[in-house]
Formats: structure tokens, C-alpha cells, sequence
């Protein structure tokens, strides 16, 4: 265990003993869900997964003495230890994933400024200062929620074909020129596992006395290593959402939400009730409770295998003629304040290839990237790599070299600086709720977006719902097609329209 203090007993896991308990007992249900614990399930869906998901997946139900057998009492207890883990003050299972906490983070920093300032759902939509790199679920929390954003624009690198971090002084910049702040928002660390100046921007929104809320979808592991970077939390966040089936061993969709203070905290039940479906998988409030305990016990250790599996995988790419990984280097950008190791960044660029295709090759030699950008790919090693699949990823990386050994020069797969955002005529809920119509994208200048168009890579919107599209935009968007590019959003992608709102 960690030297970190916990308050409660962190060798339980009552929502996993419960719903195992409930298995063991051997009751009839006569409950949801249908399949009546396997019972009814396709043949080869039950060959292929066994019987015992099917025993744990209950709604509702569970057997605790404890607890008088209410699944919603022993939830709580596992909230709690999750809290005790985390450093927070509350912790919410989340079942729809880590979108869900970021829509109710920007739902209840709405009614939160509404309880401080009465009235003001009704005289000011507010901002929210937040970078344009942020995640696509958070401009659906901005429609949810009846919020704007201020943007800060990010930096670009070209030589990595990524965005950092905005400065400092972009944020100050953006909180200076924004009219009736409600939250200031951040992705911490990015997909690339670097991070910002949270600290400081922690102070700036604390200057405002107004709530920071943080995107830490792929940071669930910092606190469980010394060399991790700090959390969150710990920087001076007012609430985190944590994508655990990232990087513990929890099963996908299963998040939490942790916030600190008791404004924020006492809001986030009933907010949750709105996001959250009513028919919770106990699977994975099971899988969150003994992934918690799992790092409270064995992360040190697990994440100190994960970290040299990281570093020897990055001295043996490093090794490879035309493969380049991304390591602690990334440090010395003033943007940059920390850096995830276990991300593995590589450039394909100096083999003649794009990110998209040294994905394709590696597949089909059975290697299955988590991310393609435009000269680089990306692999996360967590605690459930080891030594064989490092190996395997070296050696695809290093057949696919040597069967692309010069046969192309580096490609210029680099795009042009990102637009600057256009004019927020509406607020995105305003935008998502007008009518629409639709245009091709080349006739769109001075149009008003209904809807978000994002390419991927760099997987930062370029048009957001409510925005004037300009002609920087267009051109950058026919940029992204001439390269190949996926965009995501179209109204129409054969014939290359979008949706605008129709002010006729």
C-alpha cells in the first residue's frame, strides 16, 4: 500500500461482496434483467462469456446484512472508499461513462451560479473559459447545460502534429474578456498524457471565485504512483470525472466523479439522476469498487511494472531507424508542466507513412494501436501489459520498418495552423435548438453552425454550434479532405454539407 493516510477500511469492496453474495444465496429472481441470470441468453453469446457475468448482472438487488440488503446503502459505502482513495471529499459511481460527469459537472456549475446569483438562468446564458481541444462531450454539456464557451486557443505543435497546452497568459487573456464566468474547464492530461499549468489556472478561477472542472478521463491512475503526475484534485480542482476502464482494470463505461467542497457536492446526486440511465449495471459499480482497492493495495507496485515495461519500450523504438517515441524532452515546452510516461507517441512520418497507415499495417500483423494521427500513432501501457505484449509491439514496429526501409521520403502530413474560432452568435443550446438546414460546406462563410464538424486527427472542433463559420475555417476543413482526413459531423458526407442554423 501507498504511504498515503486512509481514513476507512480500504481492504473492503462491499459492492462486489454484496453482489457476489447475492450470486452464492442462490435466489430465484423474478427482477429485472430478462436474461434471469443467463438463463435466456443466445447460445453463443453465453459460450463465448461464460456463465459468471451473467450471475453478477442484477439490477438493483444485492445481499448485504450490513446494509439490510438496500443496494443503494451499500453503494454509498462504496462511494465513500472510493473518496477516502481519491482525495476527494464525494465520489459518484458513473455507469454512462465520463460523460456523464462532465455534463453534470457543467449542469450543477450552472445551478450552482444560479443558487449564488438569483436570476441568472433567466438574465445571462454565462460562460464557460475552457480550451478548444476540449472533448466533443462537453459541447454537448454546453447545450445541456445553457452555457457559452470563451475559448482558449491552444498551441500547436509541428513537429508532433499535436496540440499543447494553452499558456497561462492565453487563459488570463480569455477571463479578462469574458462576460459572467461560470466555470473555467480543463482537460488534464490531454490524449497525449501532457498537461497544462492546472495549478495556476486553479488560482486564476479561485481569483474569480469560481469552480475549476477537469477532464481527467485518462488520469484515474496519478495518485497511485510518485512518479505519475499529481492529480486533479490535488492542484486545486473543484471536480474531476475519471474514465477508470482507461487505464485500472475496470470494465469500460465505468467512471467516477469525484468533487471537493460541499457546494458542488451536495448537487451532483440529483444532477446525476438526469444524466444517468435509472438501470445502473451493477457490473460495473462491482468492477469500481475492487478497482479501487486494487490500486489502494497493489497500484504502487503495478504502476512501477507498467512504468519500466514504458521505458524499455521507448529505448527499444528509439532504436529502430524512422520511429521516433516522444519522451521526458516533451518537458522542456514551456507549455508543458507534466508528461504520463506510459503514453507511447510515435512518429511514423520518418518511414514514409502516416499514422493512419502504420495503424492499418500494425493491425494486420496484430497489433491494434489506440490512436492514428497524421505522422504519429499512439499505445497505452497499463497494468495489464507485460513483457510479451512490449515485445510483440517492438517487434511489429520494428518488421513494419524494415519492409518500409526506403522506399518513401518523410512525408509533409503536417496541416496549417489551427483557425481561430469564429463569432459565438448563439449560445450552442440556442444553435442546437433552431432550426436547421443544410448547406455545402464551401458555400457555409458567415453561416451559423448547428452542429459540431470535427476532424480526426487532431480531434479538435473546428465549427461549434453557434458559431459564425468563416473562410479560414473552410479552408482548413477542404485541408483536412485533401489529406485525407476523417471529419465527423456532417449533415451530409457525400456531398460534403453541414448543418447551419436556417435564419430565414
Amino acid at each position: 500500500m501507498l504511504g498515503t493516510s486512509y481514513r476507512l477500511d480500504q481492504s473492503r469492496a462491499p459492492f462486489l461482496e454484496g453482489l457476489t453474495q447475492y450470486s452464492l444465496d442462490g435466489i430465484i429472481p423474478f427482477h429485472t434483467p430478462g436474461h434471469k441470470q443467463g438463463r435466456s441468453l443466445d447460445a453463443q453469446l453465453r459460450e463465448a462469456l461464460g456463465e459468471l457475468p451473467f450471475l453478477l448482472d442484477v439490477s438493483d438487488e444485492i445481499s448485504s446484512l450490513a446494509h439490510d440488503n438496500d443496494s443503494a446503502a451499500v453503494l454509498m459505502e462504496a462511494e465513500a472508499l472510493a473518496a477516502d482513495a481519491f482525495g476527494a471529499d464525494r465520489t459518484f459511481f458513473l455507469h454512462n461513462g465520463t460523460t456523464a460527469g462532465i455534463q453534470a459537472m457543467l449542469l450543477a456549475g450552472r445551478q450552482l451560479a444560479e443558487l449564488e446569483r438569483p436570476g441568472f438562468a433567466r438574465d445571462d446564458m454565462g460562460e464557460v473559459i475552457l480550451p478548444r481541444s476540449v472533448h466533443r462531450s462537453v459541447l454537448g454539456g454546453l447545450v445541456l447545460a445553457g452555457l457559452t464557451p470563451r475559448f482558449v486557443q491552444d498551441t500547436w505543435d509541428t513537429e508532433w502534429n499535436i496540440p499543447l497546452p494553452p499558456p497561462v497568459a492565453a487563459w488570463q487573456a480569455a477571463a479578462s474578456v469574458a462576460h459572467n464566468p461560470v466555470a473555467f474547464f480543463d482537460t488534464y492530461p490531454s490524449y497525449y498524457g501532457i498537461t497544462g499549468s492546472l495549478q495556476q489556472i486553479a488560482r486564476l478561477a479561485g481569483k474569480w471565485d469560481r469552480p475549476l472542472l477537469v477532464d481527467e478521463a485518462h488520469g484515474a491512475h496519478f495518485r497511485f504512483h510518485p512518479d505519475m503526475p499529481p492529480t486533479a484534485l490535488s492542484l486545486g480542482a473543484a471536480a474531476t470525472a475519471q474514465s477508470a476502464h482507461k487505464t485500472l482494470g475496470v470494465l469500460t463505461q465505468a467512471s467516477f466523479l469525484h468533487t471537493k467542497g460541499e457546494e458542488l457536492s451536495e448537487l451532483m446526486p440529483a444532477v446525476l439522476g438526469i444524466l444517468q440511465s435509472t438501470s445502473p449495471s451493477f457490473l460495473l459499480y462491482a468492477s469500481l469498487d475492487a478497482g479501487r482497492r486494487q490500486m489502494v493495495y497493489e497500484g504502487k507496485q503495478l504502476w512501477q511494472q507498467a512504468l519500466e515495461l514504458s521505458h524499455e519500450a521507448r529505448e527499444r523504438i528509439n532504436q529502430i531507424p524512422g520511429l521516433q517515441c516522444l519522451g521526458k524532452e516533451i518537458l522542456s515546452k514551456p507549455e508543458i508542466t507534466y508528461w504520463d510516461p506510459t503514453r507511447l507517441l510515435i512518429r511514423v512520418d520518418g518511414l514514409g507513412l502516416s499514422g493512419a497507415q502504420a495503424e492499418k499495417w500494425l493491425r494486420q500483423a496484430g497489433v491494434q494501436m489506440e490512436l492514428a494521427g497524421l505522422n504519429h500513432i499512439l499505445a497505452l501501457i497499463t497494468i495489464g501489459d507485460g513483457p510479451s505484449e512490449i515485445s510483440k509491439l517492438v517487434d511489429g514496429l520494428r518488421n513494419m520498418a524494415h519492409q518500409h526501409k526506403g522506399q518513401a521520403q518523410r512525408q509533409a502530413v503536417s496541416l496549417t495552423a489551427l483557425p481561430l474560432p469564429g463569432e459565438m452568435r448563439l449560445s450552442p443550446r440556442e444553435a442546437m435548438l433552431s432550426s436547421w438546414r443544410q448547406v455545402e460546406l464551401a458555400k457555409a462563410k458567415d453561416d451559423v453552425a448547428a452542429s459540431s464538424l470535427t476532424p480526426y486527427p487532431p480531434g479538435i472542433s473546428v465549427l461549434v454550434p453557434g458559431e459564425q463559420v468563416t473562410a479560414r475555417s473552410i479552408d482548413f476543413l477542404k485541408e483536412c479532405l485533401q489529406k485525407g482526413i476523417e471529419i465527423r459531423g456532417w449533415a451530409d458526407a457525400k456531398r460534403k454539407t453541414i448543418w447551419v442554423v436556417d435564419t430565414d
